[in-house]
């Protein structure tokens, strides 16, 4: 019998072998939860969403914005949404802490129907609480306080402890003026991100400018058109539009500015202004560099990078370490297909330097491939592993989407490459029937149709969950952890490494994931199994799997890696004891042993 049971495993293991580098690599699993999400509807198919997240009343979980405005290029307005978290669970709360007070007489703050485009959460005036900034868009003929972006500065705590809420204070944005006329006018912004630029401590403000013709929508005149904005905090939180006196027009100049980032590409200390502007004429993304060469004050931009074009079309950047190198690299969403660029240090002249070109790399994927125009993204390690990871909303800011969200694992280095290296960026999927797409327990049907998405911890479980806003809704999906395998250690000599990650495998239809890293380049790594565990010293280490039943011998990769799927099921468990050794040539590397308790 226990040889039958052994053999069993064996055919799971050389079953999932066979298909281990692509269908049902479960690095990460989410579970649909509606009990997360206490409010009214947030998003349809003529209501565009945007947001971001930070802990607001500082009770230990995260909270969500949400701006909105009618779909696409539009002057249709709609009411924000303030979504606080109590204990897990996302709940509309903006009529009590976003909507009663103001600087100006009958303004309801959130709940005054505006154009927003994007959000930033911030704290501006240094008190070491979160306030709001929205980033505006059409609205010509408007009041000052509807068209321009709003500040939205968070209150605390009064006396008892008790959060206060956010109070929207139009008297902290300047009226912008034309550069060349002097006319007041209100903008039309598309972006906004936050980020000290003067090194005062104090958080400045960049708006990227829309003034292209697109769908629904006429070119802006040249006698309106505001271009970007650089706005300096006072330190505190006030601020004056620095625009004309600290970038070259280049630099200001947008036809679709839609998204902006502020960071440090170049690692001098002094944070730079990243934007994509798109759709018409300039169509890139550039860098502008603050003070480069620090032969300057800090705060004046004096080095303009246009590199990256990808098909020539853009239309979404992001900024965020994906080689684990504290390097800032940059993801694009396109209208041709997405790509990543690795920051591979800087040039002569101090400016980050970038691999692939200036198109970058294309996503991998086990089905599929891209499927066409993107927007909103991002840079977040999901599964804790070390590896940013990146995941694009589909909805294209100026027209309808038949799309959808696409999620891609950072899988490490390419095969050959170091850390720092080229990562593998590769969109995940199920079984050849398409159970799950990009992380399990998400389906095509929940990724369609994503405005925008935020990516956060919210019932502080350690791990990164998803709130989605797409046309059909905005729903909360929880990160369930994965269940690592017992390790038993024994490891050694070498570095030779063995988990089994995934799900249960007690469970019906669950897949894990055994992978071994630190063997040699194409080495042959023999994966030694058996059903009990005697550590017994053997060729210089100690074995584990004794006495042995099966030995299967695997070729690594180019980086001295193997993974294999292990498939599981809901009959009785037993436990098979697992451990991976190969020849250096000198002496046996062994690595560390694991407990695989399995169904069959």
């Amino acid at each position: 019998m226990r040889n039958t049971l052994f053999a069993g495993f064996a055919c799971l293991l050389l079953a999932g072998s066979a298909i281990g580098q692509a269908h049902d690599n479960v690095w990460a699993r989410f579970v649909s939860s509606p009990s997360s999400l206490s409010a009214g509807t947030i998003s349809d198919n003529s209501t565009e969403t945007d947001v971001d997240w930070g802990d607001l009343d500082q009770n230990g979980y995260i909270d969500v914005v949400v701006v909105r405005k009618q779909e696409f290029t539009s002057v249709g307005k709609r009411t924000n949404i303030l979504l606080m978290n109590y204990d897990g669970v996302l709940t509309d709360m903006t009529t009590t802490f976003a909507a009663t007070s103001s600087d100006v007489p009958g303004d309801t703050g959130f709940r005054t129907p505006t154009n927003d485009r994007d959000v930033v959460v911030s704290d501006v005036d240094g008190d070491g609480w979160l306030d709001v900034i929205t980033a505006t868009t059409i609205s010509d003929s408007d009041p000052k306080h509807i068209g321009h972006p709003r500040v939205y500065l968070n209150l605390g705590d009064d006396i008892n402890g008790d959060w206060q809420g956010l109070d929207f204070q139009d008297v902290r944005i300047p009226q912008f003026l034309h550069f060349t006329s002097g006319a007041p006018l209100n903008p039309r912004f598309c972006s906004v991100d936050a980020g000290d630029l003067t090194g005062n401590g104090s958080v400045d403000l960049y708006f990227g400018d829309y003034d292209s013709s697109g769908a629904g929508g006429s070119q802006q005149p040249g006698a309106s058109d505001l271009n970007d904005r650089l706005l300096i905090n006072d330190g505190a939180g006030f601020f004056s539009d620095d625009s004309q006196l600290r970038m070259s027009s280049q630099m200001l100049l947008s036809a679709f500015g839609t998204s902006v980032v502020i960071d440090d590409m170049n690692g001098d200390g002094r944070n730079d202004v990243i934007k994509d502007t798109a759709l018409n004429a300039p169509q890139y993304v550039s860098i502008s560099y603050n003070n480069l060469l620090g032969a300057g004050t800090h705060g004046m931009f004096n080095s303009f990078d246009n590199s990256e074009n990808g098909s020539g079309a853009p239309y979404f950047a992001e900024t965020g370490d994906l080689n684990a190198d504290g390097r800032p690299d940059i993801i694009t969403s396109d209208d041709g297909q997405d790509r990543y660029r690795i920051n591979l240090g800087n040039d002569a002249l101090e400016r980050a330097e970038f691999s692939g070109g200036s198109g970058g790399h294309p996503y991998s994927y086990v089905e599929g491939g891209d499927t066409g125009f993107a927007s909103n993204n991002l840079i977040v390690d999901i599964n804790n592993d070390g590896w940013g990871d990146a995941v694009y909303a589909d909805v294209d800011v100026d027209i309808p989407s038949s799309n959808r969200m696409h999620i891609y694992h950072n899988a490490g280095p390419q095969e050959g490459t170091p850390v720092g290296g080229i990562p593998t960026m590769r969109e995940e999927f199920g079984d050849a029937s398409g159970n799950w797409i990009g992380a399990k327990g998400l389906l095509n049907a929940d990724l369609q149709a994503v405005h925008d998405f935020a990516a956060a911890d919210f019932n502080n479980d350690g791990w990164t969950d998803l709130l989605i806003s797409r046309e059909g809704g905005t729903f909360v999906w929880l990160q369930e952890a994965l269940v690592a395998q017992v390790d038993l250690g024994f490891g050694g000599p070498g570095n030779v490494n063995l988990s089994v990650i995934g799900d249960d495998l007690t469970e019906d239809d669950s897949v894990a994931r055994y992978q071994v890293t630190g063997a040699g380049a194409s080495a042959t790594v023999f994966n030694v199994l058996g059903l009990s565990s005697t550590p017994t010293p053997f060729k210089g280490g100690t074995l584990v799997p004794i006495p042995v039943l099966q030995i299967l011998p695997t070729l690594a990769d180019g980086n001295g890696t193997i993974a294999f799927n292990v498939r599981g099921g809901s009959a009785s468990p037993v436990s098979v004891f697992a451990q991976s050794v190969w020849d250096n040539g000198s002496n046996f590397e062994f690595s560390n042993a694991v407990e695989i308790v399995i169904g069959f």
